[in-house]
């Protein structure tokens, strides 16, 4: 078993290792200097991963202050703890986290697999409400609407505003609805 002093310790490593990734996302993009040709909406094929690397490194910031932050919870909590009971602090369920991160892989592999048979504007918020349930939210109704207010905000971005087609092939009646609705507001 491992205390929540290592899981956040890890979670900074983790940041670290996103964090190179989105900087090289930034230095390996055209190293040759080929020509950029300006697609649809001004995108090229460079500037995608340019907002990629961007959007990743801004969300490993946050990930890397949110984990800072536990990190300092957590060693003041052990801290209180042994001095309290002069012993060492309470172990995580180390079977609960294994069992969370092998359902998060499948969860994963499930919605990567059904991504294009059902389109992201359906799949994406039955990923995020699973996800919920596989880490431990009980709340029915607010898992229900941020997972469908967080799937059309995820939509608007990949969809509406990059233009990633990301329709379904099977079955897929919110795409083209969603789209509509769009382009009727002027959007």
């Amino acid at each position: 078993m491992r205390s929540d002093v290592a899981d956040r310790i890890k979670d900074l490593v983790t940041a670290l290792v996103l964090a190179g990734v989105a900087i090289g996302g930034f230095l390996f993009i055209n190293p040759k200097g080929a020509a950029v040709t300006e697609g649809p909406g001004g995108l090229s094929w460079r500037s995608l991963p340019f907002i990629y690397s961007g959007l990743l490194l801004a969300l490993t910031v946050v990930y890397a202050s949110i984990s800072m932050i536990g990190l300092r919870r957590a060693l003041r909590n052990r801290m209180d703890a042994a001095v309290a009971t002069l012993e060492h602090p309470p172990l995580t369920d180390q079977r609960r986290t294994d069992l969370r991160r092998l359902a998060t892989v499948a969860c994963l592999v499930l919605y990567a697999t059904t991504l294009p048979m059902f389109g992201f504007a359906l799949t994406t918020p039955v990923l995020l409400l699973a996800l919920f349930f596989v880490f431990g939210r009980t709340n029915l109704f607010a898992n229900l609407t941020l997972s469908l207010l967080g799937g059309f905000l995820l939509w608007l971005l990949f969809v509406g505003i990059l233009k990633l087609p990301l329709r379904g092939e099977v079955f897929d009646p919110l795409t083209p609805f969603m789209s509509n609705t769009l382009r009727a507001m002027g959007l």
